[in-house]
């Protein structure tokens, strides 16, 4: 597969992902997020998987939208980088936020196909 196609393939992903966050997709955030993700939030603290996953069961993040005005998806091999700005409408334990960040995940393409394994974002002061 070249370079372009996995782009397309990475951008569906990242549709899916941020669609089942919003609609508390448990089953299908589960196959799209590896085994060892590392889920770094932009106030600085950091989620394993299933700590992650509890978090969007209970609620403790409920979002509610999330755009994201540029993107940018680079490839190497079985590696994915996306790197961006995303806007997130959230509710984080019961209060409402606005979380304007700066943003880079990674995906690797293992066993069970196509699968992201780190998140970090940064908020844009301002």
């Amino acid at each position: 597969m070249d370079a372009e196609a996995v782009k397309l393939e990475i951008k569906t992903l990242e549709d899916r992902r941020y669609q089942a966050m919003i609609a508390k997709d448990a089953a299908t955030l589960d196959k799209l997020l590896g085994a060892g993700l590392v889920y770094t939030h932009s106030y600085g603290g950091a989620d394993s998987k299933a700590t992650y996953m509890d978090g969007v069961r209970s609620k403790k993040w409920d979002y509610q939208s999330i755009e994201r005005p540029s993107e940018m998806i680079q490839v190497y091999g079985d590696t994915a980088v996306v790197t961006g700005h995303v806007k997130i409408n959230i509710f984080a334990d019961g209060k409402p936020k606005l979380l304007n960040s700066r943003f880079t995940n990674v995906w690797v393409k293992g066993a069970s196909g196509w699968q992201m394994v780190c998140w970090q974002s940064t908020p844009i002061q301002g």
